[in-house]
């Protein structure tokens, strides 16, 4: 089950180097878009397939009120993601809304609230 969590690990680092470079301005369009598409959606691939199977393996139900919160707080961010690629600029806004997501559900999955 370690090598579970190293790849969940793993996961959330390309998503967050993903959500970073997507809604990073000082980048062009069609490299804020690679970092969209490939690395931010790989890592949201990879994070909710070892998050998945993590659930599975420890017991925990899906409908515990982390597990539902921190799955609508990442589709939150892959859509602030997807919006940033889609614009020729980023603003703060676009960005607050890719990243501070993911704070939350880091937080959600560090401290699991009942």
């Amino acid at each position: 089950m370690l090598w579970l969590r190293f790849a969940k690990l793993l996961g959330v680092l390309v998503l967050v180097a993903g959500t970073v470079g997507a809604v990073f301005p000082g980048l062009d369009g069609p490299v804020r878009k690679r970092f969209a598409y490939l690395v931010a959606g790989l890592g949201f691939g990879a994070t909710w397939t070892a998050g998945l199977l993590l659930l599975h393996w420890r017991g925990y139900s899906m409908l515990s009120t982390w597990v539902v919160a921190s799955m609508a707080a990442s589709l939150v961010s892959l859509q602030g993601v997807l919006f940033a690629a889609g614009r020729e600029r980023t603003s703060l806004t676009i960005a607050g809304v890719a990243l501070l997501p993911l704070v939350l559900v880091l937080a959600l999955m560090v401290w699991r609230p009942a």
